[in-house]
């Protein structure tokens, strides 16, 4: 299957990948267009609703907003300035007032005893004969009503507005009687005044408190020793005294009535809120909802559309760019770009899936998405990024597909587990996933649970309930989903992009493949070599750390190229059989030789073999000097030089194509010595290794001498333990 995909793609060139990425593309787009298609509602005001109509994005209804600010503002209780001064400033004015009262009092009893003065003295000059009491008896006329009323006039004249304001309301009569009030009534009046005014000032009064705490004021006089006229004077100047001190402030009012309305929420409709339940009906809020949602027709929500649109457009531009980018080889990241398209189309069906049962009512069922599954392929498969780059757009695609029927919050949920979860997938390492079990377990388990604990806990749900463990269940499910599918996947994923897949191994590995069959009927002694070269390679193989199960079946097929000329081949002549090579000149058994590995390199190419296995035909041999006809060409002609008789090659490349290199050359070596014993063999052995050193057959791949010490203990013990010297049974003498 891998060297299908990659003919395609070097036959497509620069055209796969945007091919690729195209028909992903749109089959994401089809995956999730049923949730975000533009539609407009078929309903009317006061029908009963057939369906349960949520919302399709999160907007502000600003007329219930304002609204809402109106209804605050309106609570707002208003705000009132106290200002203490008016106290001492009214009473003061009272102060004033009994001061001029005083001032008037002075000058009409002295103009009094002037103008009665000056009688008298007129009196005794016109009449020098008066006697003293008749002078006594003299009297003049005090001022009268009209000129007192002038003389107050003319005090007020000098006194500040405000105060002469206040004087003047006393009415004329008022203020006459004051006059004539005696001294130490008047005194004992302003006293009681000032007392009253002063204690009442001293609180906040509002205007529409004014006339009760005037009438209170004025009770207070009733505990007085003023006459009921004195007490009707008072009350007057207490009423003209007491003002309002607690006064409206329009300004600051306002402003707190902006604070309230700047802190009022906005009236927000948010998506996944249900607008009409299904079976209810229709009314005006419903209505006006809708609107505003622009779900009465298909405007708004033809946004979601084009959201997903740009969303798609950018992971298909990510992907294109990310080999360019890492400078890969363009076949490499062809293979890595198709695979991560599997993948996100797999999940997303899969997803889309969950999606249709949770519209069944059937709570929290989108945990259940294996989130990590897709990362975890996709690093151990691909690489990290590609990895990363899935569980992202994982995560996002799914507002897309559940938004339209979940809650806000369940949604943002949601998307954060499939994020952390399909992160903890990217954190195993490049390698099988079967050898990480414990940590791919835990990885993609037990955080699961954790983080949709940490989600619990935020959504403040309570801890003990059966949504907590529906939910719990879910994580926990969709982190041992995701593991044994990346376990069961894992094989047919190797069949699609790796050359020495297990299935693809163990398929050519069975004794009923053609070539085999043919390789057991036309060569069985080259067969029975393989196998034996097999065993060998496998164990050695696998003592390095390298794949067993590989170097095991590229050696069933490493000499298939002999079937072309099988009786030139020592191991496949019958017994009595004289060897072919014996009428051949050193050159052209040279020609028959080396062509056992091209011929075998064109009949695996034919029979589509895994380009790994193919490699492995090319390079047993790597670039070896094939010494027997060497020698046998030299003795014949001098002239002859060494590459005239080694193999093309290529030298190994890989630990494994090393190491059967050396097990095919000591394995067909052992099985000629005639007497192989232990030390023998391991003598053999070891002078290989060193002859394939010094002739640079191992400088093109990575084995070091460490693992060469180790193969070379593991192909000895396997040839000892099959060319071991045998007991020679003594026969029976006959009688």
């Amino acid at each position: 299957m891998r060297r299908n995909l990659r003919r395609l793609q070097k036959k497509m060139g620069n055209f796969y990948i945007p091919s690729i990425l195209l028909l992903s593309s749109v089959a994401l787009f089809f995956i999730m267009y049923s949730t975000v298609k533009p539609k407009a509602l078929d309903i009317k005001l006061f029908q009963v609703a057939e369906e349960t109509i949520r919302a399709n994005a999160t907007v502000e209804d600003t007329e219930k907003t304002e609204e809402n600010k109106e209804t605050i503002a309106a609570t707002v209780s208003p705000v009132y300035t106290y200002n203490s001064d008016l106290k001492d400033l009214q009473t003061s004015k009272i102060e004033i007032l009994f001061a001029t009262i005083d001032e008037i009092k002075q000058d009409a009893d002295k103009k009094y005893q002037d103008d009665l003065k000056e009688a008298r003295k007129k009196a005794s000059e016109n009449n020098s004969s008066i006697t003293s009491q008749e002078l006594a008896e003299i009297k003049v006329n005090k001022l009268t009503n009209e000129e007192l009323l002038g003389l107050f006039k003319e005090k007020l004249n000098n006194l500040e507005d405000s105060t002469k304001e206040f004087i003047e309301m006393l009415p004329d009569w008022a203020v006459l009687d004051l006059i004539e009030i005696d001294q130490s009534v008047l005194t004992s009046m302003k006293e009681s005044i000032t007392s009253v005014v002063s204690e009442f000032m001293s609180q906040p009064i509002k205007n529409e408190e004014l006339n009760d705490i005037k009438l209170e004021a004025n009770n207070n006089l009733d505990y007085s020793d003023l006459d009921s006229n004195n007490q009707r004077i008072a009350s007057l100047i207490i009423d003209n005294a007491i003002v309002e001190n607690n006064i409206y402030n329009a300004n600051a009012t306002e402003q707190k009535k902006e604070e309230e309305k700047a802190n009022v929420q906005p009236a927000l409709i948010l998506q996944g809120q249900v607008i009409v339940q299904e079976g209810h009906v229709v009314d005006s809020n419903d209505m006006h909802q809708l609107e505003l949602l622009g779900m009465l027709d298909d405007t708004s929500s033809r946004q979601s559309l084009y959201g997903l649109i740009v969303l798609i457009f950018t992971q298909a531009l990510l992907l294109f760019y990310l080999g360019k980018f890492k400078k890969e080889d363009e076949v490499d990241h062809g293979s890595q770009v198709t695979f991560y398209s599997l993948i996100m189309i797999a999940s997303l069906l899969l997803m889309k899936s969950l999606q249709l049962i949770q519209d069944t009512d059937l709570e929290y069922i989108g945990l259940l998405f294996p989130a990590a599954l897709g990362s975890m392929l996709l690093t151990a498969f691909g690489s990290r990024r590609f990895g990363i780059l899935a569980n992202g757009f994982t995560a996002v695609f799914s507002i897309f597909i559940f938004s339209p029927d979940s809650g806000t919050s369940f949604s943002i949920v949601l998307v954060l587990f499939y994020l952390l979860s399909g992160m903890m997938g990217t954190m195993i390492t490049r390698k099988k996933i079967t050898t990480q079990f414990w940590t791919s377990f835990i990885w993609v388990t037990v955080f699961n649970a954790l983080f949709i604990l940490s989600f619990i806990l935020y959504l403040n749900i309570h801890i003990w309930s059966h949504q907590v463990f529906l939910m719990i269940i879910y994580a926990l499910s969709s982190g041992i989903i995701s593991y044994l599918l990346a376990i069961l996947l894992t094989p047919y994923v190797e069949v699609l992009f790796k050359d020495n897949a297990v299935l693809t191994l163990t398929e050519l590995s069975n004794p009923n493949s053609p070539l085999l069959k043919e390789l057991l009927t036309k060569a069985p002694g080259t067969y029975h070599h393989s196998l034996m070269v097999a065993n060998l390679s496998a164990n050695a193989v696998g003592a390095i750390g390298g794949d067993s199960l590989f170097a095991r079946v590229a050696c069933y097929y490493h000499d298939v190229g002999k079937l072309r000329h099988s009786l030139f081949f020592v191991e496949n002549l019958p017994p009595g059989m004289e060897n072919p090579h014996n009428l051949l000149t050193p050159f052209e058994s040279k020609e028959i030789i080396f062509g056992h590995v091209s011929e075998g390199v064109k009949m695996l190419e034919k029979a589509k073999f895994p380009q790994s296995i193919i490699d492995i035909c090319a390079q047993h041999h790597g670039t070896t000097l094939m010494k027997y006809f060497y020698v046998t060409a030299k003795e014949q002609d001098d002239t002859v030089t060494e590459s005239d008789f080694r193999y093309p090659g290529s030298k190994p490349q890989t630990k494994e194509a090393a190491v059967i290199n050396i097990a095919d050359s000591a394995e067909a070596a052992t099985r000629a010595m005639s007497h192989p014993t232990k030390e023998t063999i391991e003598k053999f052995v070891h002078d290989l290794i060193n002859s394939r050193i010094t002739d640079g057959q191992f400088d093109e791949c990575s084995i070091s001498l460490q693992e060469l010490k180790i193969v070379e203990k593991a192909i000895c013990e396997g040839l000892n333990g099959t060319f071991h010297s045998r007991i020679e049974y003594p026969a029976l003498k006959k009688e």
